[in-house]
């Protein structure tokens, strides 16, 4: 869901203390929130490249979310070659990354062990040193007998963190090879040793729970969401960007044992006990974190959008949500069937009701991906670099017309790892094959089903000034009486399909969309 660029962790100290106080509504007290009502379709980017990128290209997006690494010049001539254009600081609480390149060592060394999600673990049995690779543990096996502890786990113990060459269950001891990204240091006797919890590769998880332990680093106890807001979060928002774009704050984390097993236990109290309620506690917990974290940082911005990758959670206190791989299901080998569709888009927390909620302006966004599967080596597996390459018009037009069913804003990206570092594709229906952005106008109303097909699935349409959209998500090939003539658009990529005729009924294949144009 996230690359390594998305969980950068600063940590300059910073004397900035910020309540977490709720919100009951959607104001900003005496702040006026910015006027920002671009007609549609509208358009986005997630992490291009602003080094190398054409800013001509940048510049036809409505908004771009960046890191904290751009060329600010070219932000600079991006504001000026667009300047409705707003520009986001994307960032992740949720998660560290460590990979070597990055600011390395020197920062994630300053978070303490009880920071981190981190699994079912030990404790050590005697002290040691910074050089001993065996330690002895009181426990390799839980109650069940099932491992604590295997070869190839990180270990996060104090402020150091170890990687697991091997276990030997019999003499109870870890083979272990020390100092692994987090400095080598001595242990006591009794001081808690247990694995990370890791989801993107090089990447820990941390602890955003209501069950994080405080720790006291010198500003009196305190949780990892304490700190990340005092210090994290204005170190990541540069005065020139229009807001925040929050990676990865999901409603719940047992995901990560349950779907993916990326754990095989969760310890959100660090208690190294086993959890025995299915996680209901700690994901009620990572919600109620949350919840205390966000208002924070709506404060700090000081009437700025926020907004997140959350699949419509916490909807309410947000300027909208990012559905990634939307529409899909994380894999290009299974289709995505008309319940999973439904599931992200028509719930009372999917796209199109959630693009109308919360803060104003939304920034909803469906984020649909060429590629469903993790992209290895993105700079060399790209297929972008292929000479021959043709994107799947298909999957783009039914997510561009996913997201003109609701309010929000688009976006179609070579896959999760890379985003728009990977390279940007325009395709005829972003701008009516160059006529202009904007080019429908507003909606005229609420997209509404036109076919109901039963188990199947349903066909939906939604009426603009100056055109429709046509959606079918179902599992059938459906042909579409119009109620009168509209215009398909004159395309230069797909014009067996985007012919320029003039039609009132129109055949729709299963999974695929179609914008049709009013005649003058």
């Amino acid at each position: 869901m996230k690359e390594c660029l998305k969980t950068l962790v600063g940590l300059i100290i910073l004397s900035i203390l910020i309540s977490g106080q709720g919100c009951d509504d959607v104001s900003d007290g005496d702040i006026t929130p910015i006027d920002f009502n671009p007609a549609y379709p509208r358009l986005s980017m997630w992490w291009p490249d602003s080094w190398n990128q054409d800013p001509q290209e940048l510049a036809r997006y409505d908004y771009i979310g960046w890191g904290n690494w751009e060329d600010e010049n070219s932000l600079t001539l991006l504001k000026q070659l667009n300047p409705d254009q707003l520009h986001f600081t994307a960032i992740s609480v949720t998660e560290t990354c460590w990979e070597s390149w990055e600011y390395d060592s020197a920062l994630v060394s300053q978070i303490p062990d009880l920071w981190f999600l981190t699994q079912v673990g030990s404790t050590i049995v005697t002290d040691v040193d910074e050089n001993q690779t065996i330690i002895e543990v009181a426990e390799t096996r839980d109650g069940n007998g099932t491992p604590l502890f295997e070869a190839g786990d990180i270990l996060a113990c104090g402020f150091e963190s170890m990687r697991l060459l091997a276990v030997n269950h019999i003499q109870r001891t870890l083979i272990l090879e020390r100092g692994f990204v987090r400095e080598a240091a001595s242990h006591s006797t009794g001081d808690r040793i247990a694995a990370h919890i890791e989801f993107w590769p090089e990447t820990w998880v941390m602890n955003l729970s209501t069950l994080c332990p405080t720790v006291d680093v010198g500003n009196g106890p305190e949780s990892w969401v304490d700190w990340a807001l005092r210090n994290y979060i204005p170190y990541y928002w540069p005065n020139q960007r229009d807001g925040f774009l929050i990676d990865r704050i999901e409603d719940s984390q047992s995901w990560l044992v349950y779907e993916k097993a990326y754990g095989r236990t969760i310890d959100p109290d660090c208690s190294n006990r086993l959890v025995e309620d299915g996680y209901q506690t700690f994901d009620a917990a990572w919600q109620e974190g949350i919840r205390g974290f966000l208002p924070g940082i709506r404060e700090m911005l000081q009437g700025k959008p926020l907004f997140g990758n959350t699949f419509g959670a916490y909807n309410d206190l947000l300027n909208g949500s990012i559905w990634e791989s939307c529409p899909g299901n994380w894999s290009d080998t299974v289709p995505e069937v008309f319940t999973d569709w439904a599931q992200r888009v028509l719930r009372a927390d999917g796209y199109i009701e959630v693009s109308k909620k919360g803060y104003s302006p939304n920034f909803s966004t469906v984020e649909t991906y060429e590629l469903e599967e993790y992209l290895p080596n993105p700079e060399v597996n790209n297929p972008l670099l292929d000479p021959n390459f043709e994107p799947n018009y298909q999957r783009m037009r039914f997510g561009i017309t996913t997201a003109l069913l609701g309010d929000g804003y688009f976006s179609y990206e070579i896959n999760t790892n890379g985003h728009g570092t990977l390279g940007l594709m325009w395709f005829d229906e972003y701008d009516n094959v160059g006529e202009g952005r904007g080019y429908l106008g507003y909606p005229a109303g609420d997209a509404y089903v036109i076919l109901d097909l039963g188990a199947s699935g349903q066909v939906f349409r939604r009426d603009y000034d100056d055109g429709i959209v046509l959606c079918n998500p179902s599992g059938n090939r459906v042909n579409v009486n119009l109620g009168g003539i509209y215009r398909l658009i004159r395309g230069t990529q797909v014009t067996h399909v985007n012919t320029g005729e003039n039609v009132s009924v129109i055949s729709l294949l299963s999974r695929d969309g179609r914008i049709l144009l009013k005649i003058d």
